[in-house]
């Protein structure tokens, strides 16, 4: 159950997205939603990089003619996985603020 609960947000913003291309109600577009959900997405994935990365050297497992602070097991496939769960939630939040009608009280009708 654990497994899935991760597929869960990433299938709620699926749903939302393309439902842009079936009801056109002048909220959150399908090009506009996919932008946002791609910009989003590589920034959390820059963030998420870093994370438990350990370095050849700290290892202690240096290989020859490699640099000893590249990462000896990155995990790059998990971390996009996390990266794209925590983007859905994001731009689940993003959706919901934007048809709301939140963010359309406080931006100015006018500018001057």
């Amino acid at each position: 159950m654990k497994r899935y609960i991760g597929y869960l947000p990433v299938a709620i913003a699926a749903i939302l997205w393309l439902k842009g291309f079936f009801i056109r109600d002048g909220g959150v577009g399908v090009i506009n939603g996919l932008v946002v959900f791609l910009i989003v997405w590589w920034l959390f994935f820059f963030m998420m990089l870093p994370i438990g990365v350990r370095s050849q050297e700290e290892a202690g497992d240096v290989v020859s003619g490699s640099e000893p602070g590249a990462p000896q097991a990155p995990n790059l496939a998990r971390k996009m996985w996390w990266t794209t769960i925590v983007t859905s939630i994001a731009w689940i939040l993003y959706f919901a603020i934007t048809e709301s009608g939140v963010m359309a009280q406080f931006m100015p009708t006018r500018f001057y």
